[in-house]
C-alpha cells in the first residue's frame, strides 16, 4: 500500500532482491508516481479516494482474489487496515491486535510497563469530570486523540478553569470524551528524544538515539531539527537499553522490522516514554541514519517485511549526524566554501520563503551536517542558522 504522496521506491527494491516475485501497488489515481515509474512487470491497483473506506474494501477484494505472502505499509496511518488484512487471510506480520496498540495511545503507553523508561503519566477520560479530576491529580494535562498521529488535534489545559472553559467552548469536546476518542496526560516541559530502531525477529539490528533541538510541536516558532547522541553518553545507553528491552517484549511472530520512539526528559534529567509508531522517522532521520549507520531504513524495513532482507552488518557509526529542516526559525544559510562536514543542503526558492509550513515536517530548505561528536554536530547546525 502506497500512499498518493510517496515517491518511495519500494517495488523497485523487492523487484531486485526477488526478480520472480509479483508485486501489486496499491495507490489512488492522484498518486505522484506515475505507471511508468514502477518496477517492470509491478502490478498497479488505483482507487478514487485513497482514505475512503472503498480502499480497505479493495485491500480486502484483492487478499481475497489473490492471497499475498506479505503486506507492506510505511505510513501510521495505514498500519491498522493493512493489519487487518492479515488477521482476516491469515497474512505473516503484525496481526490487528497488535498494531491497535502501536495505533492507541492508552494501549501504547502500557508496552513500556516494567521498562527502565516509563510511560509519561496519564488518564483515561470519557467526560468533563474525567478531565477536571485528571488535570486536578496530574497538573497541567495534555488532551490529544488516543488514535491520532503526531500533534493533530492535542491542546494543553493548564488548570481547571481552562478545562472548564474547553468544554463551554467547544462541544465537540464533550462529543469526542464521551465516544472515548480521548485521553489526557500529564504535560512535561522537557527536551524531547526520538529513537528509531531496526528489527528481525527478536533481533535489534539497529538503534539509532537522537535529540531534537527543540520540541516537534513548536514547528511554527523553531526550525524542526536533531542531532545523534554519543554513543557512550549515560543517555544514549538508557535508551538503547529501553528499546531493546520494548523489542523483547513484543509477542513472538510480531512481524515488526522498524520503530519510532519518542521519549521525553524533564528538567531533572528524567525520561519518560511518549509514543512509539511502527514505521520509519519522517522528515530527514533515514537521512541521517543512512549516513552513519549505511542503512536505509526504509529500504530494509520494506525488504524484511517481504522475508527478503539479506543481513547487513551496520557502518561503525564514529561519525555523528544531525540534520534541520527551516520551518519556523532563522532560515539556513550554506557557507561559499561549502565545508565536508555539511554532506547535504537544499536551499529554499522564493516561493518557499514566503509560505508558512503547515506541520513539523514540512520544511522549506533541507540541511545535513556531520561531526566528531553531539556537541560539534550541534553547533554546526546551529552556525548555519546564524549565516542565515
Amino acid at each position: 500500500m502506497q500512499r498518493p504522496h510517496s515517491t518511495a521506491e519500494y517495488d523497485h527494491w523487492l523487484r531486485e532482491a526477488s526478480p520472480e516475485a509479483r508485486i501489486t501497488v496499491l495507490t489512488s489515481a492522484d498518486s505522484e508516481r506515475r505507471t511508468e515509474d514502477l518496477a517492470p512487470g509491478v502490478r498497479r491497483v488505483t482507487v478514487d479516494d485513497y482514505e475512503a473506506r472503498a480502499t480497505t474494501a479493495e485491500l480486502f477484494r484483492l487478499c481475497e482474489a489473490d492471497r499475498p505472502d506479505r503486506i507492506f505499509v510505511n505510513s501510521e496511518d495505514d498500519v491498522l487496515r493493512a493489519a487487518e488484512a492479515r488477521s482476516l487471510f491469515g497474512i505473516p506480520g503484525p496481526d490487528s491486535a497488535l498494531a491497535l496498540r502501536f495505533r492507541d495511545k492508552v494501549a501504547m503507553k502500557q508496552l513500556f510497563d516494567g521498562l527502565p523508561v516509563p510511560a509519561v503519566p496519564y488518564r483515561e477520560v470519557r467526560c468533563s469530570a474525567d478531565l477536571h479530576a485528571a488535570q486536578e491529580e496530574l497538573g497541567t494535562v495534555v488532551v490529544k486523540p488516543r488514535d491520532g498521529a503526531g500533534s493533530a488535534g492535542v491542546r494543553v489545559l493548564p488548570d481547571a478553569r481552562a478545562v472548564r472553559q474547553a468544554c463551554l467552548d467547544d462541544p465537540g469536546l464533550l462529543t469526542a470524551l464521551h465516544s472515548g476518542a480521548l485521553m489526557a496526560e500529564q504535560y512535561i516541559e522537557s527536551t524531547v528524544h526520538h529513537v528509531d530502531v531496526l528489527v528481525d525477529g527478536g533481533s535489534v539490528l539497529l538503534v539509532s538515539p537522537s535529540r531534537y533541538l527543540s520540541p516537534p510541536h513548536r514547528f511554527r516558532t523553531h526550525n524542526l531539527g536533531s542531532v545523534m547522541l554519543d554513543a557512550d553518553s549515560p543517555r544514549a545507553k538508557l535508551l538503547v537499553d529501553t528499546a531493546e528491552r520494548f523489542v523483547a517484549g513484543l509477542p513472538g511472530g510480531h512481524g515488526v522490522h522498524v520503530l519510532h520512539m519518542e521519549f521525553l526528559e524533564d528538567g531533572s534529567g528524567t525520561f519518560f516514554a511518549g509514543e512509539v509508531a511502527c514505521r520509519t522517522g519522517g522528515a530527514l532521520i533515514k537521512n541521517a541514519v543512512r549516513h552513519t549507520y549505511g542503512i536505509d531504513l526504509s529500504r530494509a524495513a520494506c525488504l524484511l517485511a517481504a522475508g527478503l532482507w539479506t543481513p547487513q552488518e551496520p557502518a561503525g557509526g564514529a561519525a555523528r549526524t544531525g540534520w534541520l529542516l527551516w520551518t519556523g526559525g532563522p532560515e539556513p544559510c550554506a557557507p561559499a566554501d561549502r565545508p565536508d562536514w555539511l554532506v547535504g543542503f537544499s536551499a529554499a526558492d522564493e516561493a518557499e520563503r514566503r509560505r508558512d509550513p503547515v506541520d513539523a515536517v514540512d520544511g522549506k530548505a533541507h540541511v545535513l551536517v556531520e561531526g566528531a561528536d553531539e556537541e560539534q554536530v550541534e553547533e554546526r547546525l546551529r552556525a548555519l542558522c546564524r549565516r542565515g
